[in-house]
């Protein structure tokens, strides 16, 4: 029998990566010749969460850990919370900051970390300096959750390689307002610019609908998720993006509606992918290759009527005959499910799906289908 120890490191390696996290560390404990290895497969995989209740010391600690720095990729910078969920930003103390500034001045050694992410953190200039050093030198992914951030903060000279940013920005958080919201917004835009030549992704989830942040020029994105707005800046931008391929608007109910309308059949010419209410697909989907049109879970009760004059007089006007997913089973209820399936007839003939759960029965030759 051959000894596990006697095969080529490829083999080996390729042994480890198979193993789960708990046989991982069950393997290090009992072996020290596949330690090294395990640890390097572990820290690939995990996340480091920095946390406020943790020490200097201890992160001191945590940093030295063998294969610390050749092998994170992903780390997890969160504040401390007040019981009812608001960010704990006006109590910040020294001892808080300090453990920040030790973290900051790590996070620029991590030669392989590829996503930060951030949450209910007041994020000094020495941990924000630090994050996007660290994003000139090689392609980096944001996700922003609740943060304070400075009200004027200077951006690195150079261009950062963030490719792929995230954020969440609400007026009301934990039953309170939330007085860093407006902050929030004008930070967000100086970030876009700064990293315009390589942002492919922008997810921005705002429950705002008045917001006024869409003034960016010279970003090309592939993927953008947004709330709808009156400001025409947002349809300024939407006209802008050439590249777009995925487009999802979220809060796009009556008080926002026609912006959609505004939009000309040749913008968003590579338009695949787009999540709105019925009211605006009904502007975005026709003369346009889309292959997955998704109504928006927010934009209010739907009738039967709604949706079967949808795929009626829109899905078959996609230009090259093609929506192939249709996400109906978010928005319809069961028994109207079955209603636009027996109804519908060949205006569903090119969707092969349409996202509406069943349980099949089979009786002899015939199938029927309960819908949750």
């Amino acid at each position: 029998m051959v000894n596990l120890l006697e095969l080529p490191l490829e083999l080996v390696l390729a042994v480890v990566q198979l193993l789960g996290n708990e046989d991982l560390r069950r393997l290090s404990l009992a072996c020290r010749h596949f330690r090294p290895y395990c640890q390097a497969a572990l820290l690939q995989t995990c996340t480091i969460p920095i946390t406020l209740e943790r020490s200097v010391e201890e992160y001191r600690v945590l940093f030295q850990t063998p294969h610390f720095n050749e092998s994170i990729r992903f780390l997890s910078i969160r504040g401390r919370v007040l019981p009812d969920d608001i960010p704990d930003s006006n109590n910040s103390s020294g001892d808080d900051q300090a453990v920040f500034a030790k973290v900051a001045g790590h996070i620029p050694t991590l030669c392989r970390l590829q996503c930060i992410e951030m949450s209910r953190v007041q994020p000094g200039i020495l941990l924000l300096d630090a994050i996007f050093r660290s994003s000139v030198n090689k392609p980096m992914r944001l996700v922003l959750g609740l943060n304070t951030y400075p009200e004027e903060y200077t951006f690195p000279g150079k261009d950062l390689k963030i490719y792929h940013i995230e954020a969440c920005v609400t007026n009301v958080y934990g039953g309170h307002p939330n007085p860093y919201a407006t902050t929030a917004r004008l930070f967000l835009p100086h970030l876009v610019s700064a990293c315009a030549a390589t942002l492919s992704g922008l997810h921005i989830h705002d429950n705002h609908t008045h917001t006024k942040m869409w003034n960016i020029s010279s970003v090309q994105l592939r993927s953008l998720t947004v709330t709808a707005t009156r400001d025409a800046s947002l349809v300024a931008f939407l006209q802008s993006q050439a590249s777009l391929e995925e487009l999802t608007i979220i809060h796009d109910d009556v008080d926002v509606s026609g912006w959609a309308s505004k939009l000309s059949g040749s913008d968003l010419p590579k338009l695949r992918s787009v999540t709105a209410s019925f009211g605006s697909l009904r502007y975005l989907v026709p003369g346009r290759a889309i292959r997955e049109a998704n109504p928006d879970i927010c934009c209010g009760a739907l009738t039967h009527d709604v949706v079967h004059d949808f795929l009626r007089n829109t899905c078959p006007r996609a230009a090259g005959n093609g929506i192939a997913r249709l996400d109906l089973g978010s928005v319809l209820s069961g028994s109207m499910g079955l209603q636009v399936l027996s109804e519908s007839g060949r205006t569903l003939s090119n969707i092969q799906c349409l996202g509406i759960p069943c349980l099949v029965e089979v009786r002899q030759s015939h199938v029927i289908l309960w819908p949750f």
